[in-house]
């Protein structure tokens, strides 16, 4: 009778996974058909940087980019920014004293914010 009862709850939890696992892949299904070429893709070079990084935004959505520096500890780092051309900019870093560096990055909407982080050396 334990064997009967140790088959039935196997195939229970067997079915019940099978169950879960069809629910999980549906979900995967459903974000097949979304397009990924529209998120917008950040590049910051050179990573350490020494006198100026660049910032090259790929498959853009955004049409301002603001730019804020802090530093490890979150204070605001005035940085000079220029921008070089189409979602291409260049932030004069050389004045920053050595360390990790935090770039948020936000357009003009609040759709598009992202933090990334940096070395100057």
């Amino acid at each position: 009778m334990k064997f009967w009862k140790y088959i039935g709850m196997v195939l229970l939890m067997a079915s019940a996974s099978l169950k879960v696992y069809a629910q999980t892949s549906g979900e995967l299904n459903r974000f097949s058909n979304e397009s990924l070429s529209a998120k917008n893709e950040v590049r910051l070079f050179p990573n350490p940087t020494i006198d100026y990084l660049e910032v090259k935004i790929n498959n853009a959505t955004i049409e301002h980019a603001n730019f804020t520096v802090h530093n490890i500890i979150g204070n605001v780092i005035r940085v000079e920014v220029e921008e070089m051309a189409d979602n291409q900019y260049r932030l004069r870093v050389e004045d920053l004293a050595p360390g990790y560096y935090l770039l948020a990055i936000k357009d003009d909407n609040n759709v598009f914010k992202e933090t990334y982080k940096f070395l100057k050396r």
